[in-house]
Order: C-alpha cells, then sequence, then structure tokens
C-alpha cells in the first residue's frame, strides 16, 4: 500500500510539474522547434479541458458596459449583418453601442442605419502616421483596432472581424478578470514582432490572433505608453516601421501579450473553439449555426478559402 500510495504521489508531482512547464511563460526561442509545437498541442488540449466561464449556455449578464466595433468593406456585405445580429443576441453585456468603421459607401451606410450602428468613415479613425497614411489594408485595420478608443464611448470595446459570427452566449469580463482566446495558427515571427517592440521577456506558447478581441481602454494606454517610452516617438510611428516584415504584424498578439505580462492576475486564457468556412457558403449561416454552436464559441467565413479546395 505505501509503495502504491508513493507512486501515485510521484505521478501526481510529475504531472503538476508537466503541466507547469507547458503553460508557463518562457523566453521566446529562434525557432519553433518539434519541442515547442508539442507543447502547444499539450496547452491547447489543457485549454480543452479547462471549463470556460466566459462562453456557455449559462453566463451571467454582465453589468459590464462596452462598445462593439466592427470593421468592414463592401466585400463583407454577405456577412456583416449576421455578425451584427449574433453580436446582438449573444454578447451578455450591455451594449452602448456598435460601431461600423469602413471606406465611404453607400451600401455600408444603409446596412449601418439598418441595424441601429453608427456608420465611421475609416479616415477618421486612423492615427496620423509620419510615414504617411497610406497602408495596405490588412495594416490599415490594425491600426484602426489600435486607435479605436478614440471613437468608443465605454471604458472597454470588443471588436469583431466582419467574417466571424459568435455562435454561443458570451461575456468577455468576469471577477476582474479579462478572456484571451487562444488558437492553433501560431506564427512565431509575430511573437519576436512584439518582443522588437514591447521588449516583455518571455511568452506564453500560443497564438492569440483571435477573431475578436476585447480591449480595456486603460490597458492599450498603458501599452502605448510604454510603446512611447522604449522608442521614443508617438506609439503609431513605432508600429508603423519598414523593418517590421507585414505578415508578422499583429495588433492582438501585442495587446493581449502585453496585458498577460503586466497584469497576469486581471486576465484569463481560454480555447478559442473557432470554426471556418469559404466565405461563399454563408447562405448555409441557418444550418451551420445549428449544429456548430453545440461545440464552437464563434464561426469564420474566409475569402481566401474557396469551396473547391475545401471539400
Amino acid at each position: 500500500m505505501k509503495r502504491i500510495l508513493a507512486f501515485l504521489s510521484l505521478l501526481i508531482s510529475v504531472s503538476i510539474f508537466c503541466l507547469w512547464m507547458i503553460t508557463t511563460p518562457e523566453t521566446l526561442p529562434t525557432e519553433d522547434t518539434d519541442w515547442q509545437i508539442y507543447k502547444r498541442k499539450k496547452f491547447m488540449k489543457f485549454l480543452s479541458f479547462k471549463r470556460d466561464y466566459f462562453s456557455n449556455n449559462h453566463v451571467p449578464l454582465s453589468k459590464t458596459k462596452i462598445d462593439i466595433v466592427f470593421l468592414c468593406i463592401e466585400k463583407d456585405i454577405p456577412t456583416i449583418r449576421y455578425a451584427i445580429d449574433a453580436a446582438k443576441g449573444l454578447v451578455m453585456h450591455p451594449i452602448v453601442k456598435i460601431y461600423l468603421v469602413c471606406p465611404e459607401s453607400e451600401k455600408l451606410r444603409a446596412i449601418a442605419k439598418e441595424k441601429g450602428c453608427e456608420f465611421v468613415e475609416e479616415l477618421k479613425v486612423i492615427p496620423t502616421l509620419a510615414r504617411g497614411n497610406e497602408l495596405p489594408g490588412y495594416l490599415k485595420q490594425q491600426f484602426i483596432k489600435l486607435n479605436a478608443d478614440k471613437i468608443t464611448t465605454a471604458d472597454y470595446y470588443l471588436v469583431i472581424d466582419a467574417d466571424t459570427i459568435l455562435l454561443q452566449t458570451q461575456i468577455f469580463l468576469r471577477d476582474g478578470k479579462a478572456v484571451f482566446n487562444a488558437f492553433n495558427g501560431y506564427v512565431l515571427g509575430r511573437k519576436h514582432m512584439v518582443e522588437s517592440v514591447l521588449k516583455l521577456g518571455k511568452y506564453y506558447n500560443l497564438d492569440f490572433t483571435s477573431h475578436h478581441m476585447f480591449f480595456d481602454k486603460s490597458k492599450l494606454r498603458a501599452m502605448k505608453d510604454r510603446l512611447e517610452e522604449l522608442h521614443g516617438k508617438p506609439w503609431q510611428d513605432v508600429l508603423n516601421n519598414p523593418d517590421i516584415p507585414g505578415p508578422t504584424f499583429s495588433e492582438y498578439e501585442m495587446y493581449a501579450n502585453f496585458v498577460l505580462t503586466f497584469f497576469p492576475n486581471e486576465a484569463t486564457i481560454v480555447h478559442g473553439r473557432n470554426s471556418w468556412m469559404p466565405a461563399d457558403r454563408i447562405d448555409g449561416i441557418t444550418w451551420q449555426r445549428g449544429f456548430l454552436s453545440k461545440r464552437y464559441k464563434s464561426l469564420s467565413f474566409h475569402h481566401f478559402m474557396k469551396t473547391d479546395n475545401y471539400c
């Protein structure tokens, strides 16, 4: 009996140590090795078993007021109505206002009016950049997300991609903790980009480039202050840097890693549980939403995917 108890005690101790090793922030590696990939798979497996107190059929209605921000272009018209309706029905926070940030478009203005959103022309949200405001579309959207604190009125705002439709009831702040969704699409270059501008030192071996992000304005301001203190110029000019490869630029990675580093007791990590489909399958959203909502929190319709390749 003593041998059995000793063995069980050893097994528990080893399991706890292994879990700690896998789920603890670490110094950023120079490359994504097989060992890093293995640890990340185990971390994601752990998150899949961990209870998600931010998304299920019984999340409490939060008293924290938030704004919601959608960025879209006319290409997103097939999905944006569904995305707005899902946010209205499934975000369990009092919603102060929903903003639709877009290039000038009569069609998108009409959708904003139809759905009770405030239309904001995107040029009004892009911060002034020393190198000029001509940016590729994907970079322009990332700067807008980081500068949306200038147009929103609540202390918190939720950015949701225009091609992403929520499937389950969700809250984003509970018991003083904000939620960060982790995903499988890991790109080490994004972590190196964050390290180059924020100098955080250690990182979770996870990807936080999710399809929506909950921003606390006070923490976002703190991140911008750190960028400016480290580099001696406005935060937007720190990030609008030709030495930063466009594909590694990630506003979500920056914000999530900053908060998890400096405010670890005010944040928690959960499994993102996102599914995706080609954009041309949006017509099947009704039945897709019905069976996918049992497992997934959100569904994204990507334009880069083609049905012929998906089948």
